[in-house]
C-alpha cells in the first residue's frame, strides 16, 4: 500500500494526523515501521524501555483472485525493492495493565534505532515529528490512542487478508510479518445479517445514518404527507354515506306505509313499468352502490401499506410490505389483514363491506305481490322481514364508511405525496431505502425468502446523520444508510467489518448467488407463477364448465316453451300478512345470488389483469416505453374508464375483461327480477312465470359471459416468478436493479415531475428510455432477475429477456 511520504503530527487531542505529500517511499515498507517491545522480553535490557524494531513490509497471506489487485501486489513489491530485509525480532507482548501504567506515568520512551546514512535524510522530519508524539503527558492514559494507531495501519491488511488472527496471547508472527499486539486485534464475531449491530454499540465517525426529518417550510418540495385518494376524501365518501342514508330512508318508508295501508301500489301486470320499478329497479340501485363500494375497497387497500409506515407505531411494521395486499384479491371471503397490522377499524369495516354484498339478492326479493281481499285487487307490498334486514344491513354499512371517514379522510397525515397507483409510484419511495439487503433472493422467494427480518419501517422525510437536506421515503430510523463498496471488482453493500466474519460471509454470498444465477435462468423458476385461476387447468376448467351451464340454461328455458308457459314453484305460494311468499322468495333470491357469485368471481380476473399488463408490456421483444410499463395505472381506475383507457392503448384484453368485469353486475338484477309467481285462472293453479324481455336480455349476457372465459388465457408474457399483489413483491424485482439509481427517480417534487423525468429523453441518449423484464446485472455485480431500463449506458448493466429457451441480449 503507498501512502507516499506521510507526516505524522502531534495534535491537541492525542491523535494523530496524516499529511500526504507526493513520494512514492512507502512509510510502512519505510526504516521507520516500528512496533513496541515486551518490557519482559528476554532479549530486552534491565532498564524498562520500549525499543523501536524495524522490519520489512508482510508479504499478503492470501493472494485475490482478482487480475487489479494482483497487479496492485507487484507494484508495491517493485517500489519497496530498495528496502534493505531486516530480521525482526521476535518477543512477547507485555500485559495491557504494565503497558497502561508504564505509558500513564511518562516512565517508557520510545527510543529511535539509528538509521542508515541513505534513509536518514528523508525520514529526518518523520522522525522528530515521531519523537514528538511519542511524549506521554502526564496525567493522561494514551492507551487509546496506541490503539487507534496500530488499528489504522493494520486495518487494510485485515481487510485484505480476512483471516481471523490468533487469539493466543503468546502469538509469535511469520518470519517477515509484523508484530502486532493482541489488544490491537479486533473479535470476529458470527453474524449471518450484514446490517447486525449491537444496540449498545457506538457508531463509527465516518457512518452516515438515517434520521426522521420534519421540513419547516410547506413548499413546493417539500409539501405535506397528506395525500388521500379522490374515492377517500371528505366529499366522495360523503356522498356514499348519503346514498347509504337515502336507501335507509326508503326502506324505512317502504316496511312502515304498508302497515296501516293496504299494499304499496296496485299491480298492473307483468313487463310493465311498475314491474320494472319494483322488480329491477331496487337491485340497480343496490348494483350502484356495491360498484361504489368495491371501488372504495380498492383505495383502501392501495394505500393501507403506507398507512401503516406512517402511523408512527413503535411496533416493527415491515411485514405490511409483504402481506397487505395492493388491490383485493379475493371478494368472495372478508379480508382480514387489517386486525393483523393494528388498523381494527378498517378491519371491522372490510367485514361489513363484505356483508353488504348480499344486499343485492335481498333487495331482489323486497317486494312481493298480494291479493286484498278487502278491495278484491292485487296489490305490490313489501316483504317486511327483508326490508328490516336490509335496513340493518345498510345502517351497518354507513357506520363503517363513517370509520373509513374517521381513520383515513380526518386524519392529518397519509404519509403520502401522491396517489401510489403504478410501479414507479412505488419505486421512487425506495429510491435510498437502506434496508434492501432484507429482498435477498426475493424475486424468486416472494414473500417467503428467509431474509426478511421484522423492522421498524417509516414513511415520510429522512435525513442523514451528515446531510441535513430532507429526502422523501421509506427507510428504518437510526440505521446505517446504504453504501456500496468494490469487492473484487464488484459493487457490493458496505458491511461493518468488525462484526462479520468475511470469509463466512463471503463463501455464505457467494453460495447464495450461484443458487440465485440458476434459479433466474431457469424457465421454470422464471414462468412459474400465475393466479391459480388463471392458470391452464384452471381457465379450460372454467371454459368447459361456463359452455356446459350456458347450454343447459338456453335447452332448459326454450325447449317446450318451459319458462315462457310456466312451471309448477314446488312450495307454497300465497302471500302471508307480512308480504312472504315461500316460492317467490326462492326463485327470486336463489337466482340472483347465483348472479352476484358470477359477479364477484369475475373481479379478481380483471384485478389480475390489470395488475400483470405492465409487465406483459416489459415483457415484449424490445421493451416498451414508460407510460406503457412503468406509470400505467390500470388497478387504480374506475369502471368505465379503465375500459375506455385500455382501448385507447392498445390493451385489448384488458378492455375486454374489464367491460365484462362491469357488465356482470346485470346477472344478480336480472335474474332476481324475471321470475314471479302468478295465478293461471284458465288451470286454477300457480305457476312460475317469467318476465319475457328481462328473461332475454338475461340469456343474451349469460352468453356473453360463458363465452368471456375463451379471452383469459393469461399467455406467456404474464407469467412471473411469483405473486405481484404486494408493495414487497414489487420491490423484489427491482432491489438490485440500477434502476433505483437512476436519476429519474432521484428526488421528484411532484408526480408530474416524476412523470416529466420518466417519458423524457435522458442526457446523453440518443432516444427515449424503454424498459424490460429479464435478467440484468444488479448494483452487486451479480445477475439478477427482474426489472431494467435497455440500454442503460453504466458499465455491467445488460437486460437480457428469455422467452421460452431463447435468450436475446437487448443493448439498444
Amino acid at each position: 500500500m503507498n501512502l507516499g511520504d506521510s507526516r505524522i503530527q502531534t495534535v491537541n487531542v492525542s491523535q494523530p494526523q496524516l499529511v500526504h505529500s507526493q513520494s512514492k517511499q512507502s512509510i510502512v515498507a519505510s526504516d521507520d515501521y516500528y512496533s513496541l517491545n515486551s518490557l519482559t522480553s528476554s532479549g530486552s535490557s534491565s532498564d524498562d524501555q520500549v525499543t523501536v524494531r524495524h522490519y520489512k513490509t508482510p508479504p499478503m497471506h492470501m493472494r485475490s483472485k482478482d487480475p487489479s489487485q494482483d497487479a496492485l501486489h507487484s507494484e508495491t513489491k517493485d517500489s519497496e525493492a530498495t528496502i534493505p530485509p531486516i530480521r525482526p525480532v521476535k518477543h512477547k507482548d507485555p500485559p495491557d495493565e504494565e503497558l497502561a501504567a508504564g505509558l500513564a506515568n511518562g516512565q517508557h520512551k520510545i527510543k529511535r534505532k539509528p538509521v542508515s546514512s541513505s534513509s536518514a535524510s528523508d525520514n529526518t522530519v518523520l522522525q522528530r515529528s515521531i519523537d514528538e508524539f511519542s511524549r506521554v503527558t502526564p496525567g493522561i492514559d494514551d492507551t487509546p490512542t496506541i490503539r487507534f494507531a496500530i488499528d489504522q495501519i493494520t486495518r487494510d491488511e485485515e481487510v485484505a487478508d480476512h483471516q481471523p488472527r490468533a487469539n493466543s496471547p503468546h502469538h509469535t508472527p511469520s518470519e517477515g510479518a509484523p508484530y502486532i499486539p493482541e489488544r490491537a486485534q479486533r473479535p470476529q464475531r458470527q453474524c449471518p445479517d450484514p446490517n447486525w449491530r449491537r444496540q449498545d454499540e457506538p457508531l463509527a465517525d465516518n457512518e452516515s445514518i438515517l434520521l426522521p426529518a420534519e421540513p419547516v417550510a410547506n413548499d413546493f418540495r417539500h409539501p405535506k404527507l397528506n395525500y388521500k385518494p379522490c374515492l377517500l376524501r371528505l366529499l366522495p365518501l360523503c356522498g356514499l354515506i348519503l346514498c347509504c342514508v337515502l336507501m335507509i330512508a326508503g326502506l324505512l318508508f317502504c316496511a312502515l306505509w304498508p302497515m296501516s295501508h293496504d299494499g304499496l301500489w296496485q299491480y298492473d301486470g307483468v313487463s310493465t313499468g311498475r314491474y320494472f320499478v319494483f322488480q329491477y329497479l331496487p337491485t340497480i340501485l343496490g348494483g350502484i352502490i356495491i360498484i361504489w363500494l368495491l371501488t372504495v375497497q380498492c383505495a383502501i387497500h392501495r394505500i393501507f401499506s403506507y398507512l401503516v409506515l406512517s402511523s408512527g407505531s413503535n411496533k416493527p411494521n415491515s411485514g405490511v410490505l409483504h402481506d397487505a395486499t395492493m388491490f383485493p384479491t379475493n371478494f368472495m371471503i372478508p379480508h382480514l389483514s387489517f386486525f393483523r397490522h393494528g388498523e381494527p377499524l378498517l378491519g371491522v369495516s372490510s367485514i361489513i363491506f363484505w356483508l353488504s354484498l348480499f344486499t343485492v339478492p335481498l333487495q331482489s326479493c323486497l317486494f312481493q305481490t298480494r291479493y286484498y281481499t278487502s278491495d278484491a285487487i292485487w296489490r305490490w307490498t313489501t316483504v317486511t322481514p327483508v326490508a328490516w334486514t336490509l335496513f340493518a344491513l345498510y345502517l351497518l354499512l354507513t357506520f363503517a364508511l363513517i370509520m373509513v371517514l374517521i381513520r383515513i379522510t380526518c386524519r392529518r397525515t397519509t404519509g403520502l405525496k401522491w396517489d401510489p397507483v403504478s410501479l414507479a409510484d412505488i419505486f421512487v419511495l425506495f429510491h435510498r431505502a437502506n434496508f434492501l439487503s432484507d429482498f435477498q433472493r426475493s424475486e424468486v422467494d416472494g414473500r417467503h425468502s428467509p431474509y426478511f427480518s421484522a423492522k421498524q419501517l417509516r414513511l415520510g422525510y429522512w435525513q442523514t446523520s451528515k446531510h441535513s437536506d430532507a429526502f422523501y421515503g421509506v427507510g428504518e430510523e437510526n440505521v446505517p444508510t446504504q453504501r456500496y463498496s468494490l469487492d473484487r471488482g464488484k459493487i457490493v453493500p458496505v458491511t461493518d467489518l468488525s462484526n462479520v466474519d468475511l470469509e463466512a460471509q463471503r463463501l455464505e454470498r457467494q453460495t447464495t448467488l450461484d443458487t440465485l444465477r440458476q434459479d433466474i435462468h431457469s424457465p421454470e423458476m422464471r414462468y412459474r407463477w400465475l393466479p391459480w385461476f388463471l392458470r391452464d387447468g384452471a381457465v379450460l376448467a372454467w371454459i368447459l364448465t361456463a359452455i356446459a351451464l350456458m347450454i343447459a340454461f338456453v335447452v332448459v328455458s326454450f325447449v317446450n316453451r318451459a319458462v315462457e308457459r310456466g312451471f309448477d314453484p314446488q312450495l307454497p305460494a300465497p302471500t302471508t300478512s307480512q308480504g312472504f311468499s315461500p316460492a317467490d322468495f326462492l326463485y327470486s333470491f336463489i337466482p340472483s345470488f347465483i348472479g352476484m357469485v358470477l359477479f364477484l368471481l369475475w373481479q379478481p380476473i380483471d384485478m389480475y389483469f390489470r395488475a400483470l399488463q405492465p409487465f406483459a408490456n416489459l415483457a415484449a421483444d424490445g421493451g416498451c416505453s414508460a407510460e406503457e410499463s412503468l406509470l400505467l395505472d390500470y388497478t387504480s381506475q374506475r369502471p368505465f374508464e379503465i375500459t375506455f383507457t385500455a382501448v385507447i392503448n392498445g390493451n385489448w384484453k384488458v378492455a375486454w375483461i374489464s367491460s365484462i368485469s362491469l357488465m356482470s353486475i346485470t346477472l344478480p338484477v336480472l335474474a332476481g327480477g324475471v321470475f314471479t309467481a302468478q295465478f293461471v285462472r284458465s288451470s286454477q293453479s300457480v305457476r312460475i312465470a317469467a318476465d319475457m324481455p328481462g328473461y332475454y336480455a338475461l340469456v343474451v349476457f349469460v352468453v356473453i359471459y360463458a363465452l368471456s372465459f375463451s379471452v383469459i388465457w393469461p399467455g406467456r408474457r404474464r407469467e412471473l416468478p411469483h405473486d405481484i399483489s404486494t408493495v414487497g413483491q414489487l420491490v423484489s424485482f427491482v432491489y438490485q436493479s440500477p434502476l433505483l439509481t437512476d436519476a429519474m427517480f432521484r428526488e421528484p417534487r411532484s408526480k408530474t415531475d416524476l412523470v416529466t423525468k420518466l417519458v423524457g429523453r435522458l442526457t446523453g441518449e440518443k432516444g427515449f428510455s424503454k424498459y424490460g423484464f429479464g435478467t440484468f446485472s444488479g448494483l452487486d455485480g451479480a445477475e439478477h432477475l427482474g426489472i431494467a431500463r435497455l440500454g442503460d449506458s453504466r458499465p455491467s448493466t445488460k437486460l437480457q429477456m428469455r422467452e421460452g429457451q431463447y435468450t436475446r441480449g437487448l443493448n439498444k
